[in-house]
């Protein structure tokens, strides 16, 4: 299903009965220096019942001091939201709401007054507003429990038709979107804020090698799932999906408009000695064929016998620009370069994607190969051409740019149950791997590298002895103590034929 041009769906919600019109903001709008100060307007009849629905189960306003040891005069101003409707779901949200919220202000109530109301102090405390989508209502709640601390959101979406609590992605099917489009859009904006801020300075070396800077790429894409965004209608024309991104100073708030896809998407395509790319849009593949150059693999055991085409895994920017070149190295390694729309270098190293599994995964962009406007072939490098008519060589940096310790989030051992016995793996921060089949039948030895990230986890290419390889995306569950293992190419080692599987931590 695509995407249909958002004034539709105003006008589709101003054909409902109740609640419809328009969006209603709660009596603390005011408190909340963030929020939006542009919003519809409703009828007096829409904006009335609205209003009845959804009202404050606990109020706090009161300037005090001495809050949570903080000596300085600070404004409380508490307003914790209940749903006016009787059935299950609403009493259940209601008791989360006021269990999440009220309790921590509850000791304030019989504090001294401290200065004058309305004075200018640093302000703690919650507020919330409604956004309403006919009977549906999607309830952002903010909180701050630091004077300065950046004001932390979360969100409800509740039908009062049925009076059902509903998931974000069922509140974006009644707007006639597909969650899944949603979805990928949502996670591109994200990636594309992250990576735009690294390339314009946040970045620095230790984040690499550390694997820190995939560790934050995994959080940003993880974090902002439909299920962890607040939905926003600020206006009648305009949806927006309120999440944030990763960075060395914590998490920065990122609200992100959905957009129509460009009708004109522009194709671009490169060839090299086998080796061809074509990106279209959010599509990207690489294709492989036989020649000369690619029969060179077959002395480390890669046969390109007959075409062949991977799509590329982790590209998550729009592109300008794409070239494909070699490594400095001697062998035939050819390296596909993908230049942003913020003049950012990413690459896809193919001959080190395919000895580590067969899986064209997109490595972290090139922070530092940025202001971009073209990639140009250079004998058989590509060089960078940048606004200021400087040239960089990328082959050096991508050369080393791979070299990072696995993230620490994954590394560790693991067991896992299944029908033919117990296995086990145990990865190191180095690299290394290890890995034990049914019982221990057969033991493999060898290397973990990795290669990039996508929504189901960090992905690794694991070659272990002669016999075993494979890819798969790891997501570590940090409350369950869980390791997800989703795969992507090769056989499953654990579970033949399974394509998800569990492992729990062992700290044997």
């Amino acid at each position: 299903m695509k995407y249909q041009h958002l004034v539709s769906l105003a006008l589709a919600a101003a054909l409902l009965l109740t609640g419809c019109g328009g969006t209603q903001s709660s009596p603390s709008t005011a408190a909340d220096q963030s929020s939006d100060s542009s919003r519809s307007t409703p009828g007096a009849a829409a904006q009335a019942a609205q209003t009845d629905r959804i009202t404050d189960q606990y109020t706090l306003e009161k300037n005090v001091s001495g809050v949570w040891g903080e000596e300085a005069v600070q404004c409380i101003s508490v307003h914790v939201p209940q749903l006016e409707c009787d059935s299950p779901d609403a009493a259940y949200i209601n008791d989360e709401l006021n269990t999440i919220y009220a309790a921590d202000f509850r000791e304030f109530e019989n504090s001294e007054e401290a200065g004058q109301p309305g004075g200018e102090y640093p302000q703690i405390g919650v507020g919330w507003d409604d956004w309403w989508y006919g009977d549906c209502v999607s309830l952002v709640v903010r909180s701050r429990y630091g004077g300065t601390a950046p004001w932390r959101y979360s969100g409800w979406c509740f039908d009062f038709a049925t009076g059902r609590q509903i998931t974000t992605a069922e509140m974006l099917q009644r707007m006639g979107l597909d969650p899944d489009e949603v979805q990928q859009q949502v996670q591109r904006q994200a990636m594309q804020t992250f990576d735009r801020e690294m390339a314009q300075g946040a970045y620095y070396e230790g984040l690499r090698l550390g694997g820190e800077l995939s560790q934050m790429r995994m959080d940003t894409l993880e974090y902002n799932e439909l299920e962890n965004l607040c939905l926003l209608l600020p206006e009648q024309d305009q949806l927006v999906l309120r999440g944030k991104y990763s960075c060395e100073e914590g998490w920065q708030q990122l609200d992100m408009e959905l957009s129509l896809p460009p009708t004109d998407t522009p194709v671009l395509t490169d060839t090299y000695d086998g080796v061809q790319v074509q990106l279209e849009g959010t599509q990207a593949t690489i294709t492989l064929s036989p020649t000369p150059k690619t029969d060179q693999w077959g002395d480390i055991g890669i046969r390109v016998e007959q075409e062949h085409s991977y799509p590329i895994l982790g590209a998550y920017n729009e592109y300008v620009d794409v070239c494909i070149g070699e490594q400095e190295d001697g062998f035939f390694r050819p390296v596909v370069y993908l230049l942003t729309k913020d003049g950012v270098v990413e690459y896809v190293d193919v001959l080190r994607c395919l000895m580590f599994g067969n899986a064209m995964v997109c490595q972290d962009p090139i922070y530092f190969a940025n202001n971009g406007v073209a990639l140009e072939l250079c004998g058989s490098e590509v060089n960078l051409r940048r606004a200021d008519g400087s040239v960089l060589e990328l082959a050096p940096l991508s050369a080393e740019w791979s070299a990072q310790e696995i993230l620490y989030s994954v590394t560790g051992s693991y067991n896992y149950t299944s029908e033919t016995g117990w296995n086990w793996m145990d990865l190191g921060s180095d690299g290394s791997a290890q890995l034990g089949v049914q019982d221990n039948s057969r033991i493999y030895r060898g290397d973990a590298a990795y290669l990039g990230v996508v929504p189901e986890g960090v992905v690794l290419g694991i070659a272990a002895d002669e016999e075993l390889e494979f890819v798969a995306a790891f997501k570590n569950d940090q409350y369950n103590e869980n390791l997800t293992l989703t795969m992507i190419a090769g056989q499953n080692p654990f579970a033949e034929g399974e394509t998800q599987l569990q492992m729990t931590r062992s700290y044997g």
